[in-house]
């Protein structure tokens, strides 16, 4: 019995011990919970700050970029009506009603200029718009007027300074753009000479008209810094605003303060907190009472332990299983991650040699239009109307070019987006083709244009705009591929339940293997080295295509040419539903 007594007592005495073991172990994995969430409530708090800190001050340098843009949009925009002959002319005319629609009104109501004023040469103030309303007789208003005749006689005296000296700014160039309080209100005021936009009008320095616009900051200057910075509430205010980081000062030309455009600061950092203030607290509670209890079951679990051992082992022997499986995943998440690297690398390599292309394919009708415009600038005598005729033609057919580019790689990145919306309208499927072949007839003379078409449906559906981009695409291609081969065929044949569109050629054609790459974008076929083009317009043609239901082939050889023929459902074309991309 006493043998049995000290056994008992032992074993009470183990009990005791694991149970006091257990109650420290408990308090110090919650004392260390505590600490842990302390802590990550510091950093937390810490990491926002930091982040409000950052994002007020690009909320900050937002506006401050918005209210430059504005101040130097100013001049651009006055450009629009002050380098013009109509405007020089009825403006030496004081052609009133002419000013008031083409320059007070347009200005007002396109720009959102506040006031426009007109000086003539002798500095007399000849027109007025003020706030939307027509000022008749023209006069200034009472708290601008010293301001206003001010900015023009500096621009007067700036026009006769720059005719005198050598190297000065040029006419078209100059303008006076000054930050200024009208009454109660800051301004941006903008003064520019009425020159005339061609070489064909004269005007001696210091008798240019003068025209001074004037754009309120706290107005339509406001809304579009808001619109540019994103931010809601933006006004201005005299005086400084609740939190110096959420506030732009607005400076007068000379340097003096004039006030401050300020807005309710966004902080996405102390958002961030207030949404997860709540249930953060509520984890921390639960995540310390979690800890307790698994404090409590320690004392549980130290009875067993020994029992335990056998799982244990189990259980090891399966977390390494799991080991090897997640190795197993991981190796085959970086082949994946080499695989989209490698991937990542062509596109990057397509996107250069797009660029490369675009660039060339710009410079070229830009060098054309640029050498036409020279001889016609040198050609300012003895000029027939054929010459003029024939060089216009030439400035023309590269505008077209560059349209037709880019349109193609407008209709690229709307691809891309997934943007493109076919807008369907009843037409004359038949007369669209026809109107594209005249319309490459005109461009390329060189080239015979076959066509055979039979009669199409009368009434059919389809984009007009997008369709008219594929004819002339592939007619376009035709014409560029075929230099020596001047015939191109285009066929049409309708049944119940097709329209098939045919467009030949007899040129340098392509290689086999390029066909299945041929409507993937920027790719382009290695006969057509040495040719100008993008790669973009074929896979626009296959995108649009079918969009109307339709499909497009392509079958070529090398040196005999090439014809892509176009399949579209009859039902499809008399459907008028929207089909978005």
């Amino acid at each position: 019995m006493r043998v049995n007594f000290r056994a008992a007592n032992a074993v009470k005495r183990l009990r005791v011990l694991k149970v006091g073991l257990t109650s420290h172990i408990t308090f110090v994995l919650v004392t260390l919970t505590c600490a842990a969430a302390v802590l990550f409530c510091g950093f937390a708090w810490l990491a926002s700050v930091k982040v409000d800190d950052f994002y007020l001050r690009r909320q900050a340098d937002f506006v401050a970029q918005g209210l430059e843009e504005q101040i130097q949009a100013l001049p651009r925009e006055q450009e629009s009506v002050t380098k013009w002959d109509d405007a020089f002319l009825y403006a030496k005319q004081r052609n009133h009603e002419w000013l008031l629609e083409n320059i007070g009104q347009w200005t007002s109501r396109y720009f959102g200029h506040d006031r426009t004023y007109i000086f003539d040469d002798a500095n007399r103030l000849m027109f007025a718009f003020r706030d939307g309303v027509d000022a008749m007789p023209p006069r200034l208003g009472s708290d601008d007027g010293a301001q206003m005749a001010a900015l023009a006689n500096e621009m007067r005296a700036a026009l006769v300074d720059g005719a005198a000296k050598p190297g000065a700014e040029p006419l078209g160039q100059l303008a006076r753009v000054r930050t200024i309080m009208i009454g109660n209100r800051p301004a941006i005021a903008s003064a520019r000479p009425m020159l005339p936009s061609s070489t064909r009008m004269q005007i001696q320095a210091g008798q240019e008209f003068i025209a001074v616009s004037v754009k309120f900051i706290d107005g339509k200057v406001a809304e579009n810094i808001s619109h540019y910075a994103r931010l809601e509430g933006l006004r201005f205010t005299l005086s400084e605003g609740p939190d110096e980081r959420a506030q732009v000062p607005v400076s007068l030309h000379d340097g003096g303060m004039i006030g401050y455009l300020v807005w309710q600061p966004i902080r996405p950092g102390f958002m961030l907190l207030q949404q997860i203030a709540p249930a953060g607290l509520g984890c921390l509670v639960l995540l310390i009472a979690a800890v307790f209890w698994l404090g409590r079951g320690l004392h549980r679990t130290s009875l067993t332990l020994l029992d335990s051992q056998a799982e244990l082992t189990h259980h090891r022997n399966h977390l390494e299983e799991m080991v090897a499986d997640r190795t197993a995943e991981i190796e085959r998440q970086r082949e994946e991650l080499d695989r989209l690297l490698v991937h990542e690398r062509q596109v990057n390599a397509l996107q250069r040699q797009f660029v490369a292309m675009a660039s060339h394919e710009f410079r070229t009708p830009l060098a054309i239009i640029d050498a036409a415009a020279q001889r016609l600038c040198r050609s300012t005598t003895n000029v027939s109307g054929e010459y003029v005729h024939e060089k216009a033609g030439v400035i023309r057919s590269a505008v077209v070019r560059m349209v037709d580019l880019m349109e193609s790689i407008l209709a690229s990145g709307r691809l891309e987006t997934g943007q493109i919306i076919l807008k369907r309208s009843e037409g004359d499927l038949k007369a669209l083709l026809v109107t594209c072949c005249d319309r490459q007839r005109e461009l390329s003379p060189s080239h015979v244009f076959h066509l055979d078409l039979q009669p199409f449906p009368d009434r059919l559906t389809f984009d007009r705009g997008a369709m008219e981009q594929v004819f002339t695409n592939l007619i376009s291609n035709a014409v560029k591929y075929s230099p020596n081969a001047p015939d191109i065929y285009i066929r049409a044949r309708v049944d119940e339940k097709m329209v098939q569109i045919a467009i030949a050629d007899s040129g340098i054609g392509m290689d086999a293997d390029d066909l299945p790459k041929l409507f993937q974008p920027y790719y382009r076929a290695r006969s057509a080295t040495g040719i100008a083009g993008t790669g973009i317009g074929l896979n626009v043609v296959k995108h649009v295509v079918e969009l109307h239901g339709g499909t497009v082939e392509v079958t070529s050889e090398l040196g005999k040419g090439t014809t892509f023929t176009i399949s579209l459902p009859i039902e499809s074309l008399l459907s008028d539903q929207q089909v978005a991309a």
